[in-house]
């Protein structure tokens, strides 16, 4: 297994869709019109009219993925999803930003977004089957990183404050387990497949789940992608194929663990001297 990186400051990897080490006229080309190479369409990443094109940051050997759309490389995480939800050789589309759930009420709301629904087609082009797919990438700690990307577009070449720390407890316990919590019962009620993508780097410091045998017994099933450094690509690649419980993800992404009911008598003993007194 590679080694950690959650205590390491990662440097920007990756702008619109290309290595800051690719100075090609393509990419600059890209850059300059603020297009993302894995959507073929603009950045819409934070504001629209000057967005913050970072893909990835990364160390001198891999990256790790800060933009959803980084994982939109050749369709491939479609691709891999849809084999194992449907089967090599069916047709299938990947639908984006479907909402599951339904406020009742005088404006009933509609919640619960899935990145992406997977359905098969059938003959006819209709749908037959469905999954769901979501994607997650990593958040980054610290300042503001935007004036070392400004600097990087101006200058060609990155600053020396271009360093930041990916936070993965963020990324997992707060961003990825609430919206597992919202979606994953769903699906899991329908009896339908639940596809998380993420990269290697986030997986590895996720806690461990236990793994179950296949697809046909997995509730959510991950797909683990490296993004290792090839001279100036950091190309996505399937590293592996998790297969888990949702009960054995709640308890592995649960914000940390209860004491014993005798533990906690001994802390309240400890805190009594800070403790107003009152009489029931």
């Amino acid at each position: 297994m590679p080694p950690k990186i959650v205590s390491m400051l990662l440097q920007i990897g990756e702008t619109f869709g290309h290595s800051v080490d690719n100075h090609s006229k393509q990419a600059w080309q890209d850059r300059d019109c603020k297009r993302c190479r894995f959507r073929d369409a603009p950045c819409n990443k934070g504001n629209n009219d000057d967005p913050l094109g970072i893909c990835s940051f990364a160390d001198s050997k891999r990256a790790t993925v800060v933009c959803p759309s980084r994982f939109l490389e050749q369709n491939q995480v479609f691709l891999d999803a849809a084999k194992l939800a449907f089967g090599k050789g069916v047709k299938a589309a990947a639908v984006p930003e479907v909402r599951v759930l339904t406020v009742p009420g005088p404006r009933p709301k509609k919640i619960g977004k899935i990145d992406f629904m997977l359905t098969a087609l059938g003959p006819d082009g209709k749908p037959v089957d469905f999954a769901a797919l979501e994607i997650q990438a990593v958040y980054i700690s610290g300042k503001s990183i935007k004036p070392a990307f400004d600097h990087f577009l101006k200058h060609k070449k990155l600053p020396a404050d271009a360093s930041r720390r990916p936070d993965f407890r963020s990324s997992a316990q707060k961003r990825l387990m609430p919206q597992l919590s919202l979606k994953v019962p769903i699906f899991r009620r329908w009896g339908k497949k639940f596809f998380v993508a993420v990269d290697e780097t986030f997986f590895d410091e996720m806690p461990t789940m236990r793994e179950v045998d296949g697809v046909e017994n997995s509730e959510v099933t991950w797909l683990v992608y490296s993004f290792d450094k090839e001279g100036t690509t950091y190309p996505m690649k399937l590293k592996r194929v998790v297969f888990t419980h949702w009960d054995e993800v709640m308890a592995a992404l649960r914000e940390g663990v209860a004491p014993k009911p005798s533990e906690m008598l001994d802390e309240l003993a400890a805190g009594l001297g800070r403790a107003r007194i009152i009489q029931a």
